[in-house]
């Protein structure tokens, strides 16, 4: 018996040393346990929450391309228009019974959203290809000309912003419609802004205007005109379609470039080796072509500040430029002919004038464009014909005693130069035209389609009064108002004047029908 009892004794004191030796390495397994579990809470699997927020991290954390840049922007845009398109929809229809019925309203509300947004798409590429035009000629509302005087002079409504000394020569109007850049005889650069009639004055002492180098041409045997404009004069003015540069031109036969939000001076252009009478830029670049009495149109590349080419063909003076967003620059000149320069292709097409020198010109699509000349016709082009589409003769005739017809204007200078068609505008990308002469009144024209599409003709809309020789003029691409650069004598000389009238610009506000 006391043999068994020591056996149990040392059987219970070998347990529990073997219990003692197994709880210690229970703990040690439970400590280690516990360390892999707090380990793993830092870690994550493949395809686990934790690991796309990291993996976005990281790619937040590498640079974006320009192409994966333009492609989320993209991609942004559709989303805008789809919602935007949605919530027209919104509402729209009887309210869904079924879930059948529910979801196939869900499928026809995608797919006109769907549908509408292709069609968005599709007119905002024509309208920037101007091949688009937006049917706004019948919804302006022009206001009717009353006249107040024994004189027949009719009430000269709209706003007058008097900033220019001299006549003034040439307008440039932003792509918002909200700014005004004008030029002037004596020089001067004025910055308006539409809405409060603010001006600012460029600075033009930082550059060497009115000094004109004589320099030979290339045919100096030719009888050179009498000087008609002095070095200071300014004839041409443009700004880029993002609102950056402002360019202008005239006597000094140079290219003058400025940033229009600073208003401070880049850089001058030489080349021409005569007066600059015309500057446009091409839409959606620094592109810039300007014509010159010299007889040459000249490509200037303002993204690289260089020359780029010459065009030769005009056989007398290039007065007017003008184009789009393609490379073809339509001109007008004193040689009774209008030109449309393909410029990649390295070609010209030459349309005769139907009478005297064509002064002013103007894209209406991508392949009609609008003239005026001296002889007071108004004239609507197409690039498929080498005749005019449609020639309105005499079309600022301002009525005499006795005659009857015509609008009433502001009052006319009197003589042949009333008549002239010095300016013209369009809408851009629109049915909506606009001449203005020296008769009082700035015309307000719809071009009509013919039935195989494509400009037929010109109906008369009405008429604003403007009193002076409308130099410059302008329609806001809303079509909501008509601003007219008017002055005391005409752009190109002063073989007329009128007195009465006060050189600056005038602003008529239209009202368009939704």
């Amino acid at each position: 018996m006391v043999k068994l009892k020591v056996q149990k004794k040392g059987a219970k004191g070998s347990a529990g040393k073997k219990g003692a030796k197994g709880s210690a390495s229970g703990s040690k397994k439970r400590g280690a346990e516990e360390a892999f579990l707090k380990d793993d809470r830092d870690e994550f699997f493949l395809g686990s929450d934790a690991e796309r927020d990291s993996g976005h991290e990281s790619e937040e954390e590498a640079p974006e391309t320009a192409e994966e840049k333009r492609l989320r922007l993209a991609k942004a845009y559709l989303q805008q228009l789809r919602d935007a398109e949605e919530e027209e929809f919104v509402g729209v229809g009887p309210a869904a019974e079924s879930d059948e019925e529910e979801e196939g309203a869900e499928g026809g509300r995608e797919a006109r959203t769907h549908g509408a947004v292709s069609e968005h798409l599709r007119k905002q590429a024509m309208e920037a290809m101007g091949y688009l035009q937006r049917k706004i000629a019948d919804k302006v509302v022009v206001p009717e000309l009353r006249p107040v005087s024994k004189a027949g002079q009719a009430s000269t409504s709209g706003r007058f912003m008097r900033c220019h000394r001299s006549s003034v020569t040439a307008l440039a109007l932003t792509a918002d419609d909200a700014t005004a850049f004008s030029v002037s005889k004596d020089g001067a650069i004025f910055q308006t802004d539409i809405e409060t009639g603010t001006r600012t004055r460029f600075a033009t002492g930082s550059h060497s205007m009115g000094k004109i180098e004589e320099t030979g041409t290339t045919a100096d045997w030719i009888k050179k005109a009498p000087k008609r404009l002095g070095g200071k004069s300014l004839l041409a003015a443009a700004v880029s379609d993002d609102g950056r540069y402002l360019a202008v031109g005239g006597g000094d036969r140079k290219v003058h470039v400025y940033d229009a939000r600073t208003r401070e001076y880049i850089q001058g252009f030489p080349g021409h080796k005569d007066i600059i009478a015309g500057l446009a830029f091409r839409d959606t670049s620094h592109e810039l072509f300007s014509a010159s009495f010299d007889r040459t149109v000249k490509i200037w590349s303002l993204d690289d500040k260089a020359y780029v080419d010459t065009l030769f063909g005009h056989q007398s003076e290039v007065l007017a430029v003008d184009l789009l967003r393609q490379e073809r620059a339509v001109t007008s000149g004193h040689d009774h002919t209008c030109r449309v320069w393909k410029v990649p292709e390295e070609s010209q097409l030459i349309y005769r004038a139907h009478g005297m020198a064509i002064d002013c010109c103007r894209y209406i699509t991508g392949t009609e464009w609008l003239t005026g000349s001296s002889d007071g016709a108004l004239a609507v082009w197409s690039q498929l014909k080498k005749k005019p589409v449609s020639v309105i003769r005499n079309a600022h005739h301002y009525p005499g005693p006795g005659e009857e017809g015509g609008a009433l204007g502001a009052g006319s200078v009197g003589g042949d130069a009333a008549a002239w068609v010095g300016a013209v505008a369009v809408c851009k990308g629109s049915d909506f035209v606009a001449s203005g002469a020296a008769d009082g009144v700035v015309r307000l024209w719809a071009v009509r389609e013919g039935r195989t599409g494509g400009a037929r003709n010109l109906e008369a809309l009405g008429g604003v009064p403007v009193r002076g020789f409308v130099n410059a003029l302008q329609l806001a691409r809303s079509g909501r108002f008509v601003l007219a650069g008017v002055g005391q004598e005409p752009r190109l000389g002063r073989w007329g004047r009128d007195p009465v009238a006060r050189n600056g610009l005038m602003l008529h506000t239209l009202k368009v029908q939704d």
